[in-house]
């Protein structure tokens, strides 16, 4: 038996060195006096008294004799149950308390994520937190990676809203498909973009890149009303092209392509 290792676990969880030692040689050798246990545990004659009351109070020993007055242990599991049954209520506590204080006081704040698997990591985070509704902006390939979270979303009836960069062998919620003449030679130049919006507390934006993808989440309300404004204008153009596709092919060009071309950003 490793007995400074039990002290030091029983120090652990609100029983002091003193107390520990007592408790520890009581077990040992029970129905004897607190002068017979100073000697026996190391504890000193002085303390061993106010050391005992407090064993007392924690129900960890019991008084079996009274002239003179001998102690026994007592079980340890009831104080064990005891203490477990008080953390975790006090840690609920704790955790609701702290979280109101929080949403009262929380400063907004972006988190900058490099690295492909780092960014797709996050992004299944928040798709696993997501209740109510899902907002994106993807490309096929990206969509195709998430599918298995987006149909898990789309079992717990989450409102799932998606802009689509080319084909996909599924449909998961509903899909708009955005005009997608030029768009992969701006992909292949300046990497796969892609834009989320969860429940209106969380919002992320990356570009994938094979040199180097980056991304921002944030649960700032103005990146996210950014972000929702830029996904919902596509949505717009989406529409308005399965309505009038020839008019605008015809006066425009494919995909806007004579109004791109005299934007410089």
């Amino acid at each position: 038996m490793d007995k400074e290792k039990i002290i030091e676990k029983l120090m652990e969880i609100g029983i002091n060195k003193y107390e520990a030692k007592a408790y520890i040689a009581l077990l040992n050798k029970p129905d004897i006096t607190a002068y017979e246990l100073s000697k026996l545990s190391g504890v000193p004659q002085a303390k061993i008294y106010e050391t005992m009351s407090k064993l007392l109070d924690k129900n960890l020993v019991n008084i079996i004799s009274d002239n003179p007055i001998k102690y026994v242990a007592v079980d340890l599991e009831g104080f064990l149950d005891s203490y477990k049954r008080k953390v975790n209520s006090t840690v609920k506590y704790l955790k609701n308390s702290l979280k109101k204080m929080d949403s009262k006081n929380k400063i907004s704040y972006m988190l900058h994520l490099e690295g492909i698997e780092n960014i797709k990591n996050k992004i299944k985070r928040v798709l696993a937190k997501t209740n109510e509704f899902l907002y994106l902006e993807i490309w096929n390939v990206d969509y195709e990676y998430f599918k298995d979270e987006l149909k898990l979303l789309e079992q717990r009836g989450v409102e799932i809203v998606t802009v689509l960069y080319g084909n996909v062998s599924e449909e998961i919620g509903e899909i708009y498909y955005h005009e997608m003449e030029e768009m992969e030679s701006y992909a292949l130049k300046h990497g796969r973009w892609f834009t989320l919006v969860s429940d209106g507390e969380e919002s992320l934006f990356a570009m994938f890149n094979e040199d180097k993808s980056q991304a921002i989440w944030t649960a700032n309300k103005a990146f996210m009303l950014m972000a929702e404004s830029f996904i919902v204008h596509d949505i717009y153009l989406a529409e308005i092209y399965k309505e009038y596709r020839e008019e605008l092919d015809k006066k425009f060009g494919p995909n806007l392509k004579r109004i791109r071309q005299k934007m410089h950003i």
